[in-house]
This record gives structure tokens, C-alpha cells and sequence, in this order.
């Protein structure tokens, strides 16, 4: 919680026809980075065709936060399933390319560009 009492991260899931969405908002850091790996994980649980976090509207990322992407990007890859990680704001952005995690991740800047190159990865085209 923040000073006021809002939360300091909020996580919303969605299924969209490629993909379950995970989108945050907020901080994303040690005492909130939990709560981004919990969703994305029971999100997988359903064994959805693919996975987007959508960190947009993240207003800081710290070293908690990349963990759990680098947790989600290995798990992801041990199932064969896509995964795809939406980001345009500075603090994601500067963090995934200082750790260079931006050359392991398919880093896109909207979930419409996320889901249009899993469209683009089916055998069938669409």
C-alpha cells in the first residue's frame, strides 16, 4: 500500500483469442513483485495458447520485478509456450536493456503488436 492506502500494484487478467493478458499497474518491486508472479502463474494454469505481461503502466521496476519476468520467460520456454512482454514505459525499458533481457524476450510496445506477432507465429497465419 501506498501512503494514501492505494495499492502499489494492481494486476487485471484477461483472455483475448491469442493469448491470456496479465497486465500491471503501479510499482513493480520486492514487496509487490509476488503478487505479479502469483496472476501470471494461476494465469498459466490454465494452460492458455501464450502469455502477454503488460508492464505499460508500470511507474517503477525493480531488480524483484525482472525476476519474475525472467521466471515467467523460462517457464513459458520450458512449455513451448509464447510469451511476450508488453513495455514503453522508461523504468521497464531501461531495466530489460541494462540487463539485456530485452534480446531474450519478445518486448512489444502495445498488447495489439503483442498479439499480432503471436497471429503471426501460427502455422496457419491467424
Amino acid at each position: 500500500m501506498t501512503d494514501d492506502g492505494t495499492p502499489a500494484l494492481t494486476v487485471r487478467v484477461r483472455t483475448v483469442p491469442e493469448a491470456v493478458v496479465v497486465a500491471a499497474a503501479g510499482d513493480l518491486d520486492l514487496a509487490t513483485a509476488p503478487v505479479l508472479r502469483a496472476r501470471a502463474r494461476a494465469a498459466l494454469d490454465g494452460r492458455p495458447g501464450a502469455l502477454i505481461v503488460d508492464l505499460g503502466a508500470i511507474t517503477f521496476c525493480g531488480s524483484a520485478g525482472l525476476q519474475v519476468i525472467a521466471e515467467l520467460a523460462g517457464e513459458t520456454t520450458a512449455a513451448d509456450l509464447p510469451f511476450a512482454v508488453v513495455a514503453t514505459g522508461r523504468p521497464v525499458l531501461r531495466s530489460l536493456q541494462v540487463t539485456r533481457m530485452d534480446t531474450t524476450v519478445a518486448l512489444h510496445p502495445t498488447v495489439d503488436g503483442a498479439r499480432a506477432w503471436l497471429r503471426r507465429r501460427r502455422p496457419d497465419g491467424g
